[in-house]
C-alpha cells in the first residue's frame, strides 16, 4: 500500500516492489495508492481484506507507518475501534501478515507489534542536510549513497499458511 503516485520516494518504491515482485514470483502481488493518512490506511486495508479468501492477501506492505497503524487499529475513518483484521475475523500474522515503513515507535504500541523496515529517519534527514548544504557550497557530492534499509520482525509477520 503506497502512497501518493507523484511524490519521489513512493515512486522508487513501487518500482523497487514491482521489480521483486517479477524477481520472486509472487502470486498476485499488486499495489494499492492511498494519501499516506490512517484513515485512506484503513479504508484500504479494509478493501483489501473483504476479498474472497482466494484473493485476500497474505500480506501487506505499507508505505508508511500510519497506514500501517491505522490498517490494523482503525475501524472507521478517525474512529479508533477493533482492528480491521479481527473485523474481518482475520489473525495478525496468522492470516494476514503486517509490515510497516519507517518503524517509528508507533510500530510498537500496536498489538501484535508491528515488523518494520528500519532506518534512521534522524540520521537521514541530517545527511540530507549536509549533502544539500555542500551542494549549496560546492564543497560536497551532489549524491550519493545511504544506508540500506534492514528488516525488523516482530509480531505481525509469519509463513503464509498453506
Amino acid at each position: 500500500m503506497g502512497g501518493a503516485a507523484a511524490l519521489g520516494h513512493t515512486v522508487m518504491r513501487t518500482a523497487a516492489f514491482d521489480a521483486a515482485a517479477r524477481t520472486l514470483g509472487p502470486a498476485g502481488a499488486w499495489q494499492v495508492a492511498t494519501d499516506y493518512s490512517g484513515e485512506a490506511g484503513a479504508r484500504a486495508t479494509r478493501s483489501m481484506l473483504t476479498a474472497a479468501p482466494r484473493d485476500r492477501p497474505t500480506a501487506i506492505v505499507y508505505d508508511n507507518d500510519i497506514m500501517a497503524v491505522a490498517g490494523p487499529a482503525v475501524a472507521g475513518p478517525a474512529v479508533a475501534g477493533p482492528a480491521v483484521a479481527a473485523e474481518m475475523g482475520l489473525g495478525v500474522p496468522g492470516d494476514v501478515s503486517l509490515l510497516a515503513w519507517d518503524d517509528s515507535q508507533l510500530c510498537r504500541l500496536t498489538h501484535p507489534t508491528l515488523s518494520a523496515m528500519s532506518h534512521d529517519v534522524h540520521g537521514f534527514g541530517a545527511e540530507v542536510a549536509r549533502t544539500l548544504f555542500g551542494v549549496i557550497t560546492g564543497s560536497g557530492p551532489a549524491s550519493h549513497p545511504v544506508p540500506t534499509p534492514m528488516l525488523t520482525p516482530r509480531g505481525s509477520t509469519a509463513p503464509p499458511r498453506s
